[in-house]
Protein backbone atom coordinates (compact mmCIF):
# COMPACT_ATOMS: atom_id res chain seq x y z
CA UNK A 1 0.00 0.00 0.00
CA UNK A 2 1.46 3.35 -1.04
CA UNK A 3 2.22 5.95 2.03
CA UNK A 4 1.35 9.69 1.23
CA UNK A 5 3.12 11.19 3.58
CA UNK A 6 6.24 12.71 1.82
CA UNK A 7 4.75 16.44 2.32
CA UNK A 8 1.44 18.12 1.52
CA UNK A 9 -0.37 20.89 -0.12
CA UNK A 10 -3.04 22.18 1.48
CA UNK A 11 -5.78 25.31 -0.28
CA UNK A 12 -9.10 26.33 1.02
CA UNK A 13 -12.05 28.86 0.38
CA UNK A 14 -15.21 30.03 1.38
CA UNK A 15 -16.87 30.32 -1.47
CA UNK A 16 -20.26 32.03 -1.75
CA UNK A 17 -22.06 28.97 -3.28
CA UNK A 18 -24.02 26.22 -1.77
CA UNK A 19 -22.71 22.97 -1.04
CA UNK A 20 -24.56 21.19 -3.57
CA UNK A 21 -23.79 23.96 -6.39
CA UNK A 22 -19.98 23.57 -5.93
CA UNK A 23 -20.25 20.02 -5.99
CA UNK A 24 -22.20 19.89 -8.85
CA UNK A 25 -19.17 22.29 -10.96
CA UNK A 26 -16.81 19.47 -10.01
CA UNK A 27 -19.44 16.59 -10.40
CA UNK A 28 -20.60 17.61 -13.89
CA UNK A 29 -17.83 16.75 -16.80
CA UNK A 30 -19.44 19.34 -18.75
CA UNK A 31 -19.18 22.18 -15.82
CA UNK A 32 -15.51 21.13 -14.88
CA UNK A 33 -14.20 21.16 -18.63
CA UNK A 34 -14.84 24.93 -18.10
CA UNK A 35 -12.81 25.72 -14.68
CA UNK A 36 -10.57 22.99 -14.27
CA UNK A 37 -6.75 23.85 -13.86
CA UNK A 38 -4.89 26.34 -13.13
CA UNK A 39 -5.21 30.17 -15.35
CA UNK A 40 -4.57 29.57 -18.95
CA UNK A 41 -5.06 26.01 -18.81
CA UNK A 42 -7.92 23.96 -21.10
CA UNK A 43 -8.79 20.57 -21.14
CA UNK A 44 -11.19 18.11 -22.35
CA UNK A 45 -12.53 15.70 -20.01
CA UNK A 46 -12.38 12.53 -21.99
CA UNK A 47 -13.14 10.22 -19.14
CA UNK A 48 -14.77 10.77 -15.85
CA UNK A 49 -16.64 7.84 -13.50
CA UNK A 50 -17.01 9.81 -10.51
CA UNK A 51 -17.76 6.45 -8.65
CA UNK A 52 -14.86 4.40 -6.12
CA UNK A 53 -12.57 2.73 -8.79
CA UNK A 54 -13.85 5.01 -11.62
CA UNK A 55 -11.46 7.18 -13.74
CA UNK A 56 -10.71 10.85 -14.11
CA UNK A 57 -8.57 10.88 -17.34
CA UNK A 58 -6.18 7.85 -17.87
CA UNK A 59 -3.97 8.88 -14.88
CA UNK A 60 -6.47 9.29 -11.61
CA UNK A 61 -8.74 7.12 -10.24
CA UNK A 62 -11.50 8.17 -7.32
CA UNK A 63 -10.69 5.93 -4.32
CA UNK A 64 -13.73 7.70 -2.40
CA UNK A 65 -16.64 9.74 -3.50
CA UNK A 66 -19.47 10.51 -0.75
CA UNK A 67 -21.95 13.37 -2.42
CA UNK A 68 -21.65 16.45 -2.20
CA UNK A 69 -18.85 16.20 0.61
CA UNK A 70 -15.68 14.44 0.18
CA UNK A 71 -14.25 13.05 -3.58
CA UNK A 72 -10.62 11.28 -3.07
CA UNK A 73 -8.54 10.15 -6.23
CA UNK A 74 -5.10 9.09 -6.64
CA UNK A 75 -3.60 10.73 -9.04
CA UNK A 76 -0.99 7.54 -10.52
CA UNK A 77 1.51 9.67 -12.38
CA UNK A 78 5.01 8.18 -10.77
CA UNK A 79 6.73 11.57 -10.58
CA UNK A 80 3.78 13.52 -9.45
CA UNK A 81 2.26 10.04 -7.23
CA UNK A 82 -0.50 11.90 -5.06
CA UNK A 83 -3.95 11.65 -3.21
CA UNK A 84 -5.96 14.45 -3.81
CA UNK A 85 -9.11 14.71 -1.42
CA UNK A 86 -11.40 17.56 -2.26
CA UNK A 87 -14.00 18.45 0.90
CA UNK A 88 -17.10 19.95 0.30
CA UNK A 89 -18.38 21.59 3.70
CA UNK A 90 -21.69 23.44 3.87
CA UNK A 91 -21.29 26.74 5.66
CA UNK A 92 -24.96 27.72 6.04
CA UNK A 93 -25.40 28.97 2.65
CA UNK A 94 -22.11 29.14 1.23
CA UNK A 95 -19.47 25.93 0.85
CA UNK A 96 -16.18 25.85 2.46
CA UNK A 97 -13.94 24.17 -0.39
CA UNK A 98 -10.63 22.63 0.64
CA UNK A 99 -8.25 20.57 -1.52
CA UNK A 100 -5.96 18.75 0.54
CA UNK A 101 -2.90 16.87 -1.93
CA UNK A 102 -0.76 14.59 -0.10
CA UNK A 103 2.37 13.05 -1.89
CA UNK A 104 4.27 9.59 -1.83
CA UNK A 105 7.71 9.39 -1.92
CA UNK A 106 10.72 10.33 -0.05
CA UNK A 107 10.18 14.20 -1.10
CA UNK A 108 11.86 14.55 -3.89
CA UNK A 109 9.03 17.10 -5.65
CA UNK A 110 8.65 19.30 -2.32
CA UNK A 111 10.03 21.99 -4.49
CA UNK A 112 6.89 22.40 -6.20
CA UNK A 113 4.56 22.89 -3.01
CA UNK A 114 4.66 26.87 -3.63
CA UNK A 115 4.30 26.58 -7.44
CA UNK A 116 1.36 24.16 -6.58
CA UNK A 117 -0.75 25.77 -3.79
CA UNK A 118 -0.29 28.90 -6.75
CA UNK A 119 -1.88 26.69 -9.15
CA UNK A 120 -4.60 25.37 -7.40
CA UNK A 121 -5.51 29.24 -5.86
CA UNK A 122 -5.83 30.18 -9.71
CA UNK A 123 -8.04 26.86 -9.69
CA UNK A 124 -10.45 28.58 -6.92
CA UNK A 125 -10.39 31.63 -8.52
CA UNK A 126 -11.53 29.85 -12.09
CA UNK A 127 -14.24 27.60 -10.75
CA UNK A 128 -15.93 30.68 -8.66
CA UNK A 129 -15.53 33.07 -11.81
CA UNK A 130 -17.56 29.63 -13.08
CA UNK A 131 -19.72 30.02 -10.09
CA UNK A 132 -20.82 33.73 -10.62
CA UNK A 133 -21.78 33.50 -14.22
CA UNK A 134 -23.37 30.02 -14.18
CA UNK A 135 -25.13 29.96 -11.05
Amino acid sequence: MTEFNAFEVVNTRLLPFSQARVFAAFADPAQLAIWWGPEGFTNEVIAFELEVGGRFENTKRFTEVVVPERVVFEHLEPVHHFLMTHTFEAVGDHTQLTWLMQFAGDGENEHLKEFLHGANEQNFDRLEAFLEQNP
